[in-house]
């Protein structure tokens, strides 16, 4: 599998070295400083094009026109992994900043519209697409605590809408201190966000990419979008190792 691995945020030790993610990975790893020079990749590995679908309802046939995304070159990628979305977004966020460092109330508009119109498109990138995400903890108004995706300005409420599977990353240890590492694959009033539209996956898992591409594939989807959402030290990185085919043997002592 050819992986494209953005590391958004320096935390691509958890894999390792330079070489040895390229090893991994079949592809060298992208590590851009700012929202325009991840643009600007972007822009060089995909483009957009037209295209004109004819289906058949009864005894009428009607075209649909689809805007597909589309590797230039002929580019083989396979997965795509944004490492974090969270820091991506504040990548955009200091572009709209000022002198003072704060942002006018205009400026929130264009950052929801900004990172709305992003997730639409790399979303539509064909093949898998992964996006791990830091989390926080939200108190309702009723006492209860709800873990919301870690990103600034309303898209936290809705980026799930744009990934066929989001998970929260879990970490339970046995009386020997051995350490698991799981996702919680369905929606709770604390995981709001948490689901799996090929319902095929337990309500909690073993972090394993290769486990929900295959529910995807045995659902006929086109391609597989997975958003993984987590504190620091949770795994969500970690598991990317497994998008090479292997086992995930994430367990520490």
């Amino acid at each position: 599998m050819k992986v494209l691995y953005f590391d958004l945020e320096h935390g691509s030790q958890t894999l390792g070295s330079r070489d040895a993610i390229a090893k991994m990975f079949g592809y060298p790893m992208l590590s851009p400083s700012t929202w325009s020079q991840f643009q600007s990749v972007i822009a060089q590995l995909y483009a957009t094009k037209k295209e004109t679908v004819e289906l058949k309802i009864g005894n009428i046939t009607v075209p649909e026109e689809r805007n597909v995304v589309v590797p230039k070159n002929d580019t083989v990628v396979d997965a795509i992994v944004l490492d974090t979305f969270s820091e991506l977004s504040k990548k955009y966020m200091r572009s709209l900043t000022g002198k003072d460092n704060t942002m006018k109330l205009q400026d929130w508009g264009k950052l929801k519209n900004t990172l709305d119109v992003a997730l639409e498109f790399i979303t539509r990138i064909p093949g898998v697409v992964i996006a791990t995400c830091h989390s926080k903890t939200n108190t309702m108004d009723s006492g209860q605590n709800k873990i919301i995706p870690y990103i600034d300005g309303s898209t936290k409420e809705d980026i799930s809408k744009w990934f066929d599977f989001v998970f929260y990353t879990k970490t339970t240890s046995d009386a020997k201190g051995n350490r698991k590492y799981l996702w919680i694959t369905k929606r709770t009033e604390t995981f709001d966000h948490a689901k799996d539209r090929t319902d095929l996956l337990p309500a909690e898992m073993e972090q394993d990419c290769t486990e929900v591409i295959k529910a995807a594939k045995e659902k006929g989807f086109e391609g597989c979008k997975i958003l993984i959402i987590g504190s620091p030290g949770s795994g969500k990185t970690w598991s990317l190792k497994t998008l090479k085919g292997g086992s995930n043997e994430n367990t520490n002592s």
